[in-house]
């Protein structure tokens, strides 16, 4: 039986290791996994290397978009960032049905201080939120294809779980990624 979330880890080639830790403990009856092996380098945003740097990420994201159109409910984008302040994360998706319901839920397990939601807007346009009032705490543009992010099926949700060192975290890091996957899974898009 398919499972309806996919998590994705090692988009970015230095992130593998924190994503492999994370999924080893992730329950595999309710979620597959896709495992990039050789995923490509973070974002340059120098004049001379935005050029490729968007390309690549186009690139890879399409070939996801392709592999995983209509087959899921929901792909989980797991990416690790640095934050010296300490652990904390982000989660993207311009979807804001599926932000209040997160919002609810990160309060109700007293982690919301932690946790920012972000709208996903392109990095060519301005996209306003859905509904009256936005639950998101932040907006953010991004390079990835429209069809990825702007789609339904299945809805995309970044996942940047930041780290006070820049390494593959510890125990505390992986567990709270694993407890943001789990909350995240349970949320119905629109």
């Amino acid at each position: 039986m398919m499972k309806d979330t996919l998590l994705v880890i090692g988009i970015h080639r230095d992130e593998l290791g924190f994503g492999d830790r994370v999924a080893a403990h992730i329950d595999p009856s309710r979620f597959d996994l896709m495992r990039i092996p050789q995923g490509i380098p973070q974002a340059k945003t120098s004049p001379r290397e935005r050029f490729y740097s968007s390309a690549q990420h186009r690139e890879i994201y399409l070939q996801l978009h392709q592999q995983v159109h209509n087959r899921y409910r929901l792909l989980i984008d797991l990416h690790r960032g640095l934050d010296e302040a300490g652990r904390s994360a982000d989660v993207f998706s311009h979807d804001e049905r599926f932000l209040k319901c997160l919002a609810h839920k990160t309060k109700d397990r007293g982690f919301k201080e932690n946790v920012r939601l972000v709208h996903i807007a392109s990095t060519d346009e301005r996209v306003e939120p859905s509904g009256s009032v936005s639950v998101a705490d932040a907006e953010a543009k991004t390079w990835i294809p429209h069809r990825v992010w702007l789609g339904t099926s299945p809805l995309y949700v970044g996942l940047e779980i930041y780290l006070a060192a820049n390494s593959d975290g510890e125990e505390e890091d992986w567990e709270f990624a694993r407890m943001l996957i789990s909350e995240i899974q349970t949320c119905e898009p629109r």
